[in-house]
């Protein structure tokens, strides 16, 4: 993307906080899974082949700001986040910044990559994280890799109520990883992500990172 202006407005963050508020069948979302701490949905859309994942979760004894920290810092994330064998900076932007990642997949299948805009929106009561699919020079398609679309992917992260050492986090997850996988493996594989991710982050947080925010304090 040429444009180095900020391509996230008001209304990305009004359309992810929509989506957030909308948990019935006549908005389209289906329960795809609830057990404590994490309750998954999905909603199927005639124009895609993924489902668009929203996935509630808890994350009890990781603080609201830690948490922003586990998901947005790129460093931190890969010391927990396994999927990615590569995820850098590729132009920090001020208001929003040029990142590359790359996706380890199964065998007998590509890795995959992707190239994304991403920024984050911070007030005393939430923080929001966005991101937009995007092209750069600096990583032109690889045929290494099968490069992946973002369609819709972001996370708002709040507090727990009533217990500011906890947070809430709501995900939502819509990439088309492109290539010779069945939409219905993908779909399947992506609605058992949240699950797994807040496990890793909850491992991470109590087993390394709490120790180590604390005492840089």
């Amino acid at each position: 993307m040429s444009d180095a202006g900020n391509p996230f407005s008001d209304d990305d963050y009004r359309e992810i906080l929509q989506q957030e508020r909308c948990n019935s069948a006549d908005d389209g979302w289906v329960l795809a899974n609830e057990e404590p701490g994490c309750t998954v949905w999905k909603k199927v859309s005639p124009e895609q082949s993924v489902h668009l994942i929203k996935g509630f979760l808890d994350f009890s004894g990781i603080p609201a700001d830690r948490l922003l920290t586990l998901v947005y810092d790129l460093k931190v994330r890969q010391r927990y986040d396994d999927i990615f064998t590569t995820y850098e900076t590729l132009e920090d932007r001020g208001d929003h910044r040029v990142t590359y990642a790359v996706l380890k997949f199964p065998v007998m299948t590509w890795d995959r990559d992707i190239v994304q805009l991403n920024t984050k929106r911070s007030t005393d009561d939430e923080h929001i994280i966005l991101y937009k699919n995007a092209e750069h020079s600096a990583r032109p398609v690889n045929r290494k890799y099968v490069r992946c679309e973002t369609i819709f992917s972001g996370t708002i992260i709040r507090p727990m109520p009533g217990d500011q050492g906890s947070s809430t986090a709501t995900i939502f997850l819509q990439t088309d990883v492109k290539g010779w996988i069945p939409p219905m493996a993908i779909n399947l594989i992506a609605k058992s992500g949240p699950k797994r991710w807040r496990q890793s982050v909850l491992d991470f947080y109590h087993s390394t990172y709490k120790q180590e925010a604390e005492s840089e304090i």
